[in-house]
């Protein structure tokens, strides 16, 4: 019996001495909302930054994803809203595509360099300013 008292006493000292450190340093820190904040911010950033570096390192380092086009854009220009004229690059000819919502029509096959054929005004037309055709036409009312 006496042997019984005298182990759980060691036992109860020797949790004491076992938790006494805990329980001090636990009771000794303040919690702050500003250094718990800070904490947590500088936290989600190291994470972030480590996944942004994971990204690039494996940008870099995956072979085959810098596979170049068939195909090129050479230049393009918008003509309505939702319309563009646009010439493409494939195998050394020079496509001239109108590009619209859900079609794409070819307008011609040009090689690289190649002036495109205008279907427009005649050069004596397009010759004549502004200001002289405003003239004639003043002049043409009653």
């Amino acid at each position: 019996m006496k042997n019984t008292k005298r182990l759980a006493a060691y036992r109860l000292a020797l949790s004491g001495l076992l938790l006494s450190p805990a329980v001090t340093w636990a009771a000794a820190e303040e919690v702050s909302a500003t250094g718990s904040l800070l904490r947590m911010v500088l936290g989600l950033a190291l994470v972030l930054g480590v996944m942004i570096g994971i990204a690039w390192l494996m940008k870099r380092m995956t072979p085959g994803l810098k596979q170049q086009s068939v195909v090129r854009i050479v230049g393009g220009v918008s003509v309505g809203s939702r319309e563009r004229v646009v010439v493409v690059e494939v195998a050394g000819r020079w496509l001239v595509l109108g590009v619209a919502p859900g079609q794409v029509t070819s307008l011609a096959d040009l090689e690289p360099g190649e002036e495109i054929p205008l279907a427009g005004p005649t050069t004596n037309q397009a010759a004549t300013p502004f200001s002289a055709w405003l003239n004639k036409s003043l002049q043409r009312k009653p």
